[in-house]
């Protein structure tokens, strides 16, 4: 299932990352937690069987433990998060992928039933896969097959985006939603529900 699929996974510079949780978490605890969860996906993708990992980023601490952690370092040199997955993409392709898994590096509850159950929605054809966050507001995983088949449109309301962008191009469309998909961490409250989830 996994043969032909790359995985990316990008990740902002750490001196601006998460910035929404300032009032609760200091520069160092937010760029730990950011480090903290890239690893987790990445785990993730790679325990789903995909050996494909890229990690997108400007930042060389980041680059440097995606390698650590057996992904493949993707040095960004464009701004912001959709050109960023277009660099993603440009790899991909130059490698010869048959499908692009895009995930978020802020989801701490992925594991890799996650990732398989996004994997098992696409069909054999062009499709695209999308997975929303709790609100199906935003997009938390996409697989896109090939991998050129959809622009991206990351940021408010991508889901809607998404999901209105492949239809008008008449591709098979699977919506895949599940908790650890669903939860994003980006606000205080979001890390106060990830702490309770941790409780015994």
């Amino acid at each position: 299932m996994s043969e032909g699929i790359s995985a990316v996974v990008p990740v902002k510079d750490l001196q601006g990352t998460k910035s929404r949780l300032a009032p609760v978490l200091n520069p160092g605890a937010r760029a730990g937690l950011t480090l903290y969860m890239m690893g987790r996906v990445v785990a993730a993708v790679r325990d789903a069987g995909v050996e494909d990992v890229c990690v997108v980023s400007p930042d060389r601490i980041v680059l440097e433990e995606a390698q650590r952690r057996g992904a493949a370092p993707l040095v960004q040199e464009s701004r912001g998060l959709n050109p960023a997955l277009e660099e993603g993409r440009r790899r991909a392709l130059d490698r010869g992928a048959s499908t692009l898994l895009v995930l978020p590096a802020d989801l701490p509850l992925l594991e890799a039933g996650d990732v398989l159950a996004v994997l098992e929605e696409a069909d054999e054809g062009p499709s695209v896969v999308i997975s929303p966050d709790g609100a199906r507001s935003g997009t938390n995983a996409l697989l896109v097959r090939p991998p050129d088949v959809l622009p991206f449109a990351f940021g408010p309301d991508s889901f809607e985006a998404h999901l209105g962008a492949a239809r008008r191009r008449d591709l098979n469309v699977h919506v895949c939603e599940r908790p650890h998909l669903a939860f994003y961490l980006d606000t205080a409250g979001d890390l106060a529900r990830l702490r309770g989830a941790a409780r015994p």
